[in-house]
């Protein structure tokens, strides 16, 4: 019984694996800037929706398995090896992957962007070797799409330490009872299968209440989660223990592995349902209150659209130095997160009449949001970094006295329930060319709406579903998978390889295609099928058998 069960578990890490292919590629297709070069005619609002829906809930079911499976390490071997094979196969794969991960990550990046910019295959694959230019560009300087092996490690190593102290203390005092707490913790969790109505409810709560309390609108929002030190900023920490919180439900599932049978798929569904109506009504009723969500997908679903008419000035641009640079002018562009930053996708700025005041309207929803202008989209500010990286780019410099978010280090407008109008704001300036402040509010309002205290039963209710999406998906797993199969057996396997290699893959394989006249569908699933041939095929060949497969799985085949 126990076998079947760790089968179904092992399948769902397989599947949510697969799915992180295709969510990382999905990005070269999205309507909005995700750090892929896409193509402006090969975009559509469907990938804004399907990478939203995996982005939704995929990381926090991964770390939920890995502290299962890490509890399982934990009580089969001891505390010591548990830790040193957390060490032998997270920590230390990390750091020898990184460093060759990231050149091929930044290659396959150049490579894409090159082909976006109209070059063709020959050309791209050779002016993306500049990457080596510089001996600096070949040190990694975050932890890229490996990020989670780096929360892993910690998150096993506080529980290593967690474990240890704790049983020392009651060691010490003597106590049989176990931590009272824990046990607590334990009957909840079998509540999520013996009464999976209650128990699935407290989960979604328990969770809710956490993003509450930390005041964070999703796990990964506003956080450097790929940096090295991600433990010395405080938004990388509350990433942290959000994740930390489906690690440690994980962990205590364990000491529940043959309640696992119990959940059934049909009640699971009525339970999802149920509860996503529930909180749709709330999120609904909640909205109509405010007229404002800091959550975009809110404001696009229910809200209304006001146009916000942006104007710069370019009389202080300097364009005898941009030409002098040998540069090529395609035009001023407006960056902000109306658009997400998407380079050039529609948000080009017009100067109809020569006065050197560029123009453009964007349509947009109650919020505030940062803005900036670029020279040439991001393809202007790439092309002289070496020069000077602030060059073609026009934030505000200190942060503007005039806007309603002085701590930001762009132009931040609030839109509120009515249409504006811009006054021209001057190039890199924080006013007009005339030096008179520049009113960034509309309707009256100062105060940033994400300030509003109310926001946070929004964070309740937006997080409180993502628990309900984890355990349809375990119930799915454990309904179609629990028994042995050598398809799903040799996914598990060649899973931890083709999380490492794929994300240079959704660079480089869609960067094929740009330019080409075909169905943006057409595109994403050939892309697919390439990227997950040469994912597996390389597993196959080079990985499984080799000293590379063992030192990643702790076996070869």
């Amino acid at each position: 019984m126990i076998s079947k069960r760790l089968h179904s578990l092992d399948a769902m890490r397989a599947l949510l694996m697969l799915l992180g292919v295709y969510f990382h590629l999905s990005l070269a297709y999205v309507t909005f800037g995700g750090g892929w070069a896409t193509d402006v005619n090969s975009t559509s609002p469907f990938f804004d929706f399907f990478f939203g829906f995996l982005h939704y809930f995929r990381m926090h079911s991964f770390f939920l398995i890995a502290g299962f499976f890490g509890s399982l390490l934990y009580h089969k071997r001891g505390s010591k090896k548990m830790i040193a094979n957390r060490f032998k196969r997270i920590f230390l794969p990390l750091i020898v992957m990184i460093g060759p991960v990231s050149i091929l990550i930044d290659y396959s990046r150049k490579f894409s962007w090159e082909r976006k910019g109209g070059h063709v295959l020959a050309e791209s694959l050779s002016k993306s070797f500049s990457i080596f230019d510089s001996p600096w560009n070949l040190i990694p300087e975050s932890t890229a799409h490996l990020w989670f092996l780096n929360y892993l490690f910690f998150m096993s190593l506080l529980a290593y330490l967690l474990k240890s102290i704790l049983s020392k203390y009651y060691a010490f005092h003597s106590l049989s009872g176990g931590n009272s707490i824990s046990n607590l913790i334990r009957r909840m969790i079998s509540a999520m299968f013996l009464k999976p109505w209650t128990g699935t409810f407290l989960f979604c709560l328990s969770y809710g209440l956490l993003m509450m309390f930390l005041i964070k609108g999703e796990a990964q929002a506003e956080s450097q989660w790929w940096s090295w030190l991600w433990f010395t900023k405080w938004e990388a920490i509350k990433t942290f223990f959000a994740f930390g919180f489906f690690y440690f439900i994980g962990w205590h599932m364990y000491h529940h592995k043959d309640l696992l049978k119990h959940i059934s798929l049909k009640r699971q569904l009525g339970i999802f349902f149920t509860y996503s109506a529930l909180l749709t009504v709330l999120l609904f009723g909640l909205f109509k209150i405010l007229q404002y969500s800091p959550f975009p997908q809110i404001n696009e679903g229910w809200g209304s659209t006001y146009n916000v008419t942006f104007n710069v000035d370019m009389s202080e641009f300097d364009f005898n130095h941009f030409y002098d640079q040998g540069n090529e002018f395609k035009g001023v562009f407006i960056q902000g997160e109306f658009n997400g930053w998407c380079g050039e996708c529609d948000n080009k700025m017009t100067d109809e009449d020569g006065d050197g005041i560029y123009t453009k309207e964007i349509e947009t929803y109650n919020g505030d949001y940062k803005f900036i202008f670029t020279i040439n989209g991001w393809d202007g500010v790439k092309r002289d970094k070496e020069n000077d990286f602030e060059e073609w780019i026009s934030p505000g410099k200190e942060g503007l006295d005039c806007d309603v978010a002085p701590e930001f280090k762009d132009y931040v407008i609030q839109v509120f329930q009515e249409d504006v109008i811009l006054d021209p704001i001057c190039w890199k300036q924080c006013t007009d060319c005339d030096g008179n402040i520049i009113d960034l509010t509309s309707n009256g309002k100062k105060e940033p709406l994400e300030s509003d205290p109310m926001n946070l039963f929004y964070l309740l209710l937006w997080n409180f579903g993502v628990p309900n999406y984890v355990m349809l998906v375990m119930a799915l797993c454990i309904r179609f998978f629990s028994t042995q199969s050598k398809t799903m057996r040799y996914i598990s396997d060649a899973s931890y390889w083709v999380y490492i290699i794929h994300l240079p893959l959704t660079h480089f394989i869609p960067g094929l295609f740009h330019g080409v006249a075909m169905n943006v569908f057409i595109k994403f699933s050939i892309s697919s099928f390439l990227i997950t041939v040469f994912a597996f095929t390389s597993y196959h060949f080079m990985i499984r058998s080799t000293f590379i497969g063992q030192f990643l799985n702790g076996r070869k085949y």
